[in-house]
């Protein structure tokens, strides 16, 4: 009996002693959600506040206060806080707070997350297939890139004259756009691509997509032989090698057309094997031509020391769809473009040249259609898969 005693007696003390060094290693903070001007009303309480380790990837929820407030309590770290809510007519409501230095016990005063308002997309894109694959002689092979563009709407939709491009800088680096500008104007890295069309040239009807290859072969057979690779000699579009004329692009997949090409020594178009930030928009107000073509339109970027170096810049409302895509959980704070076109960033968690792809989540609607989740946060909306035109017959 006293065998008994003596050993719950030191199980209670080890207990406490864990919690006290578990309780020793954490530190509490309170985050407070701040709505957008007109917005004071939003349901607070059906907003969750996420913290996550920039080190780890590890995630902390928590509901808020009718008063917009959380509280939390977490091992010491870098976090990043961010908060969403979208109403049932589509507007999204999301904001984040980069590097929450939290190592010790109490943080001083509160954290704010800045909502900021946003709409779900009807044209999304739905899937980047951006970080290649192991080649046939085990090297690291990233030229059979795709991304899928998808009518998430109950309407018809029109590609015609869209734009595809990368926002500057190309890869997950620390944007010095997002430090020394209002980024009011989207910087476009090097090369801009648009559909062709007048207007209704290409329809998009409701649940359909297309695919833009980067290099529209099979991959996978003929002079190429890459197993691991994608067959995309049957894509819908392609961004063409600059080298070539558009006339050796794989018969029956249509080229875009190249808009604009601020780097002369580009002579294909790969997207950023670590992540790129893709972005559809439109040229609003006057052709593409006089706007890409108008010098006033282009800017050196911020604190380089190429200052002959200049980028297109369009404004942000003209952003159709936005997905940021970075290297690793400690790059999500390198954010490329403002909380408004995408308040997260998605990764391949196994890294690069490992075969998958990033798509959207989904669900089926009343009508048994598949819908895209569009939240305005890649970290939520993206999830990793094999890529979906790697099976496709």
């Amino acid at each position: 009996m006293k065998i008994k005693f003596y050993l719950f007696i030191l199980l209670a003390v080890s207990l406490f002693s864990c919690s006290e060094k578990e309780e020793s290693n954490s530190c509490m903070i309170d985050i407070q959600v701040i709505a957008p001007e007109g917005y004071d009303t939003l349901p607070y309480e059906r907003i969750n506040v996420i913290l996550t380790n920039q080190n780890q990837g590890i995630t902390y929820a928590m509901p808020c206060s009718s008063e917009g407030l959380a509280a939390f309590r977490v091992e010491y770290g870098y976090y990043t806080a961010s908060a969403h809510y979208q109403t049932t007519s589509g507007l999204i409501f999301s904001g984040r707070s980069e590097t929450l230095s939290l190592l010790s016990e109490q943080y001083e005063g509160t954290a704010k997350v800045q909502l900021s308002r946003s709409r779900s997309n009807a044209l999304i894109i739905k899937e980047i297939y951006y970080g290649g694959c192991i080649g046939r002689k085990g090297e690291e092979y990233q030229s059979d890139q795709y991304l899928i563009l998808h009518n998430n709407s109950e309407e018809t939709l029109y590609l015609d004259s869209l734009c595809v491009a990368i926002v500057d800088p190309a890869s997950s680096l620390q944007s010095p756009w997002i430090k020394y500008t209002d980024m009011k104007r989207i910087p476009i890295n090097d090369v801009t691509w648009q559909f062709p069309g007048t207007g209704t040239e290409y329809p998009l009807h409701p649940g359909e997509e297309i695919s833009i290859a980067t290099n529209a072969v099979d991959h996978t057979g003929g002079e190429y032989q890459h197993t691991n690779s994608v067959d995309l000699s049957k894509a819908d579009w392609a961004f063409w090698d600059v080298s070539l004329s558009q006339q050796d692009i794989t018969a029956g997949v249509r080229p875009m057309k190249m808009l604009l090409n601020l780097n002369t020594n580009i002579w294909m178009y790969p997207l950023p094997a670590i992540g790129p930030t893709m972005i559809v928009f439109k040229i609003e107000g006057k052709s593409a031509e006089s706007y890409v073509n108008d010098i006033s339109n282009r800017e050196n970027r911020p604190q380089s020391s190429n200052t002959k170096k200049f980028y297109l810049m369009i404004p942000k409302e003209w952003v159709i769809d936005c997905v940021e895509c970075v290297a690793s959980p400690d790059r999500i704070s390198y954010k490329r473009v403002p909380d408004e076109l995408d308040s997260g960033a998605a990764y391949l968690p196994d890294g690069p040249y490992t075969g998958k792809s990033l798509i959207r989540k989904s669900s089926l609607n009343e009508d048994g259609r598949i819908i895209y989740q569009d939240t305005n946060n890649s970290s939520n909306d993206m999830i990793t898969t094999v890529p979906t035109l790697k099976n496709r017959k």
